[in-house]
């Protein structure tokens, strides 16, 4: 996978160390910068990436600790 780059973080709610959406974003911060976030019932998402600057259907998820990247190829 070392050609495929991070699009999105994933910081789920019912982690332990998440209380707000300011402790998700200090979480997320940890593995780069975040362009937009937005809110789920169950996570918050942090994009780093736009999916348009992907290759469709190369996203792939992985847990890394206590949150889940989606990575992808880049174009």
């Amino acid at each position: 996978m070392s050609d495929y780059k991070v699009q999105s973080i994933i910081v789920k709610k019912s982690n332990p160390k998440v209380h707000s959406r300011l402790d998700a974003t200090r979480i997320a911060k940890h593995y780069g910068p975040i362009r937009t976030s937005r809110e789920t019932s169950t996570s918050y998402r942090f994009r780093q990436v736009p999916p348009t600057e992907f290759v469709k259907g190369s996203f792939r998820t992985k847990k890394v600790g206590k949150v889940t990247m989606v990575l992808g190829r880049l174009k």
